[in-house]
């Protein structure tokens, strides 16, 4: 099984230091790691550099969620025969020994977009039915999403939206209603939005009032 994993960066080291911390802990497979950073001024670049095997691509400035992504996954697709390509953030703390290994064989086996349970989160979706061990939902966070490799190959790609993210609802939508794919959590498998995110936005409040910021200014351009 032939795995890519995707990650954006954007200051917060001390989360990117543990989150990715527990990703290679508790991967148990072998995996090719994509990171883009979105500016950051903090160091994180260089330590990204030094500290994983990563292609890693450094941006001045913050291109957006669905930009970036997009940028990464033609590079991916160009570069190797993928099974599965999983967005994994720095603020996902794996819980969970080889969550990434077996998360990305329910992909394949129920070609399914899949999650483990991400706890921490102000909201998370309800199931309304379980297969094999998947609990379905409409939709999941892209805090960690595991998607075939041949979504992205036969050329999806995300919108660009006027908020520049929306990556995770535009795909499961696209997923379903299009291709009659599951959408759903891995039952047995969590990780946390490290920190919560109510504990996010009280330790990090400039980076939130930043984002949004940037997003009311690209709704801005887009009007």
């Amino acid at each position: 099984m032939n795995v890519a994993v995707l990650s954006l960066t954007r200051d917060r080291l001390a989360y990117t230091k543990h989150c990715f911390g527990t990703l290679l802990k508790n991967a148990g497979c072998t995996f090719d790691w994509w990171i883009t950073d979105q500016g950051s001024t903090d160091g994180t670049v260089e330590w990204l550099i030094a500290n994983t095997d990563a292609t890693v691509t450094a941006y001045e400035t913050n291109a957006g969620i669905c930009p970036a992504l997009n940028a990464m996954l033609d590079d991916v697709i160009a570069s190797a025969d993928y099974d599965v390509i999983v967005k994994v953030d720095n603020d996902c703390e794996l819980l969970t020994p080889n969550t990434l290994r077996d998360v990305c064989e329910y992909a394949l086996d129920r070609d399914a977009i899949v999650s483990p349970w991400i706890r921490g989160l102000r909201t998370t979706p309800e199931s309304y039915a379980c297969d094999f061990g998947i609990s379905l939902t409409p939709v999941i966070g892209s805090i960690f999403m595991a998607v075939p490799a041949w979504v992205f190959a036969c050329g999806y790609r995300h919108p660009i939206l006027p908020t520049l993210d929306g990556d995770d609802s535009a795909l499961c939508g696209w997923f379903q209603q299009e291709r009659g794919g599951y959408v759903g959590y891995i039952d047995g498998y969590e990780a946390n939005h490290y920190e919560t995110t109510d504990g996010q936005h009280a330790r990090y409040p400039e980076y939130f009032a930043r984002r949004e910021q940037e997003r009311l200014d690209a709704r801005m351009v887009s009007a």
